[in-house]
């Protein structure tokens, strides 16, 4: 009898120690939460939760212009909104005619964002791509041409801001031929907006 209560006895032990170790990692959980807690609001803040094609132009453009470079396009992807045939992608100075639009109803009833994509991996984030082209050819002053020193300025922008938060795809190409080579660039660049409903 005294053998089994002190079977008992240790299993209780050892039910306490587990009890009371469970209990010190959710205090611990709990503090870290709240001093993480902040968090939610910096990524608010960070990321958008609407896909403002106009105010996403507007931002490049000001962004490109401050790298002293002209923007000749910024085209979005094809729009599925409204259920509507896919136009083509718009040009800057128009943005696409859905600017301030946030989210349309998909075939399943569920709200999604009009040409954006969900972000693999994170649930209810979504990305939106876009593809800049700056202005190129002769009326371009010699002051406003891309160079790459200007071209690798306004990357560091890009990134850092707030709306474009990955480059995708750049594609450098030297202005003229091989007979007139010149120290201009052309280029594409295909940039994700991140956008958190």
């Amino acid at each position: 009898m005294l053998s089994k209560k002190s079977s008992e006895i240790v299993s209780l032990k050892l039910e306490d120690k587990t009890v009371q170790a469970q209990l010190a990692s959710l205090a611990v959980a709990k503090k870290d939460v709240e001093t993480y807690a902040y968090f939610k609001d910096v990524a608010k803040t960070v990321i958008p939760n609407d896909k403002d094609q106009a105010q996403a132009v507007l931002e490049i453009t000001r962004l490109a212009s401050e790298s002293g470079i002209n923007i000749g396009s910024i085209t979005f992807p094809n729009s599925n909104l409204g259920g509507a045939p896919p136009s083509t992608g718009q040009s800057n100075p128009a943005p696409s005619g859905e600017a301030g639009a946030t989210n349309a109803q998909s075939a399943t009833g569920k709200a999604a964002i009009s040409q954006a994509k969900p972000v693999e991996g994170i649930a209810g984030l979504y990305s939106l791509e876009l593809t800049i082209t700056p202005e190129a050819g002769v009326q371009v002053p010699d002051n406003r041409k891309v160079t790459y020193s200007k071209l690798l300025d306004f990357l560091r922008k890009l990134e850092n801001n707030r709306r474009t938060a990955q480059i995708s795809q750049v594609i450098i190409q030297p202005e003229g031929d091989e007979t007139n080579l010149q120290p201009y660039i052309d280029f594409s660049l295909i940039i994700n907006i991140f956008i958190k409903p």
